[in-house]
């Protein structure tokens, strides 16, 4: 039964997911060596994103429009503002570059800052440098979980069992940086509701898709 379940995911996957593709195991099968890639949250035609959203730091509460745009290739800028205009944070990926056009002097320091990076780093780019995957057990029988190594860390993936979408991302082996990622609403080419908590330094975005 295991196995069949196994199957079906890897096939539903290939079908409903072009250019991305998980290699998945049994609990003890060692992934190592192989080239593994999961899928990444927003489609390979998405090209911007319109969200209503809150940005909670530990009692501080800010709310607003989160603005997502990929700029060429695979770089993405996203603009925090409230709905008068004024901007919270503008940042931008391009390549492995972290660039910060503007910030609120309250936001900028710098643990800050690299900690919004891993966080959506997680949320715009799939890993493409993963070494080992390994089955885990659900409590769901709807879902899936995967941990992950990578070059990049210790993740746990939950994976919806008949989309095959990513419907969590948690990462591992952290004390300060530990990111957990929720992704709601079934979409072709964005996430329709996003939570992303650091819960350690009590810090919570929360985003509503509104349009592209």
């Amino acid at each position: 039964m295991q196995n069949s379940l196994l199957h079906r995911l890897i096939l539903l996957i290939a079908l409903l997911i072009t250019g991305s593709q998980w290699t998945m195991g049994q609990h003890d099968d060692d992934t190592s060596g192989k080239s593994i890639e999961v899928p990444s949250l927003f489609d390979s035609t998405f090209e911007t994103a319109l969200y209503k959203g809150s940005l909670d730091i530990s009692r501080h509460h800010i709310s607003g429009l989160f603005f997502i745009k990929k700029i060429s290739g695979e770089d993405v800028r996203i603009i925090f503002s409230n709905e008068l205009g004024f901007s919270f944070f503008d940042l931008e990926f391009k390549g492995n570059n972290f660039i910060v056009h503007s910030c609120f002097p309250s936001l900028s320091r710098t643990s800050l800052l690299k900690l919004f990076e891993n966080d959506f780093r997680l949320l715009f780019f799939p890993d493409t440098t993963i070494i080992h995957m390994k089955r885990g057990k659900s409590k769901d029988p709807e879902l899936f979980v995967f941990r992950v190594k990578s070059a990049k860390g210790a993740f746990r993936y939950t994976v919806d069992k008949d989309s095959g979408k990513i419907r969590r991302i948690q990462t591992l082996k952290s004390i300060m940086g530990k990111t957990d990622l929720w992704v709601y609403g079934e979409s072709s080419r964005q996430p329709q509701k996003l939570h992303i908590m650091n819960s350690a330094i009590r810090i919570h975005f929360k985003m509503v898709f509104i349009k592209k």
